[in-house]
């Protein structure tokens, strides 16, 4: 006769330690809710479906306050300044950095030349 790899007792052991582990969470999910009072579906019924949500203010014509925020920063950004003077920090054109950035300065031409 040949010999069983898995024994059907351990698999008939294993199925019912799952089904009472199924039914003693169940249970224990009724019993909490016995003992705090809530029975199902109590959440929803504290919910005020009369809520009144505000209008969002919408603006009738929001071009000329878009056209004045682009206005405001392409004027940073194509201005020098102080960004924070106390630690030196300041803004040059954009114009200008990209060119610094495509064109960055080698040592001889950063120094300042020196006419005999």
């Amino acid at each position: 006769m040949p010999a069983h790899d898995v024994h059907a007792r351990t698999i008939l052991w294993s199925g019912m330690a799952i089904a009472l582990g199924v039914v003693l969470a169940v249970t224990a999910v009724f019993v909490l809710l016995r003992l705090w009072n809530t029975p199902p579906g109590a959440d929803s019924a504290r919910l005020d479906y009369h809520a009144t949500v505000p209008q969002p203010q919408l603006q009738s014509a929001p071009q000329p306050d878009l056209a004045r925020y682009r206005a405001q920063k392409r004027q940073i950004l194509e201005s020098s300044g102080w960004v924070d003077r106390d630690h030196g920090v300041a803004r040059i054109p954009i114009a200008t950095a990209m060119d610094l950035l495509a064109n960055p300065p080698t040592a001889s031409s950063s120094r300042p030349q020196v006419q005999p």
